[in-house]
């Protein structure tokens, strides 16, 4: 049962490649696994989300983990154990973000498994916000995540084909053209660099879907 008696809200920001290299990182998180793939912190971020899925879990003030999951056969096997070790990082999370995944031939599982967890972040996570399917097949999403100031810094990077230049998500009309579906938890902000995005310029990030 979650406690509705206070509300929290997390902010998220889409910053440039070179904003996101200077910022303070924390504990890194990576997809191999040799290396963790979820990790409770205080202050944590993981680079280079393409066909994996990444995000993490926070109870504001209190406490967050991170995670970035490979799309990957092993973990295919192993999502139930991997789901009951998210939840018991962060018991009853208040907050929750979910980002990444590609429609590729050759990644069969990248939306299965972003399906799967957003199906079980939906039913047990009040506020949760979505940034589904990368639409570039050269793009890939970075974040760093701090409890302090429950704040989501992410960078978007995309380019048309393996030739062209690299650009960031710096406006509202990049990013939609980024991800196939982009969902705001009602008490989440969302801003792009020091621009706060409105709910009521832009409502359709707000609404469900």
């Amino acid at each position: 049962m979650h406690n509705n008696s206070i509300t929290f809200t997390s902010n998220i920001r889409f910053v440039s490649r070179s904003a996101f290299d200077l910022i303070k990182k924390g504990e890194r998180i990576g997809y191999k696994h040799d290396e963790p793939n979820l990790m409770k912190a205080k202050e944590f971020y993981s680079e280079q989300i393409r066909t994996c899925t990444g995000g993490g879990l926070v109870n504001p003030l209190k406490e967050a983990e991170g995670f970035h999951l490979w799309d990957d056969y092993q973990n295919e096997l192993d999502f139930h154990d991997i789901l009951v070790k998210m939840f018991r990082f962060v018991k009853n999370p208040e907050h929750g973000l979910l980002l990444g995944g590609k429609d590729l031939t050759g990644n069969p599982y990248s939306m299965e498994q972003f399906r799967n967890l957003k199906k079980a972040f939906i039913q047990r996570v009040p506020q949760l916000s979505l940034f589904e399917k990368h639409l570039y097949t050269y793009s890939e999403t970075h974040y760093k995540y701090s409890l302090a100031d429950d704040t989501w810094t992410l960078c978007t990077n995309y380019c048309k084909d393996a030739k062209s230049k690299l650009n960031s998500v710096i406006s509202v009309n990049t990013l939609k053209k980024c991800f196939d579906k982009i969902k705001i938890a009602d008490n989440d902000r969302l801003f792009i660099g020091k621009k706060e995005i409105l709910k009521k310029d832009y409502p359709e990030f707000w609404a469900e879907n």
